[in-house]
């Protein structure tokens, strides 16, 4: 079963292109993803939505979306550090008072992986969601090829998913 870890863009994504009142059947299954457990994403990207003032920021602190946000663990903490030793792009100096999602993307997955793995059960397939391009070098997308993650954008979800509107 796919398990998506969704980026701040691709959110974005959604709200603009898909925007709840002409698709609310796709919303609908987005909301299904969530409370199964299968649209999941760091705190930071929570974050990064509530510094905007919009019906995205509403949506995102909404009680049913609450599972979705995962809290930072020691695990994850070590991970982020490993990740921007290995990626120091992905850090951002110069705007160190805000939020930034990107490498909590890369720990929350790969220490789901590794908790699955100690658990000795079969694991989900982790896939990170965001609209960062493909072909675009110190991107989401790069990261993810180099480490053996898989990247796909809302389209590649909805296809993954099998829906059609």
């Amino acid at each position: 079963m796919n398990v998506y870890c969704i980026d701040t863009s691709s959110l974005i994504e959604l709200k603009i292109k898909y925007p709840r009142e002409v698709f609310p059947t796709l919303w609908e299954k987005m909301e299904e993803l969530i409370q199964s457990g299968r649209i999941i994403a760091p705190i930071e990207v929570k974050k990064e939505i509530e510094k905007g003032d919009d019906e995205l920021k509403k949506w995102v602190r909404g009680k049913k979306r609450n599972r979705m946000f995962i809290k930072p663990d020691e695990n994850q903490v070590m991970k982020v550090k490993e990740i921007l030793k290995d990626f120091p792009f992905l850090a951002k100096p110069d705007k160190p008072d805000e939020p930034n999602a990107d490498p909590w993307l890369f720990a929350v997955v790969l220490v789901k992986i590794e908790e699955e793995k100690e658990r000795l059960i079969q694991y989900n397939s982790y896939i990170i969601v965001t609209e960062e391009s493909q072909r675009k070098p110190k991107k989401i997308p790069a990261v993810c090829k180099e480490i053996g993650i898989v990247s796909i954008n809302l389209i590649g979800l909805f296809k993954e998913e099998g829906w059609k509107f």
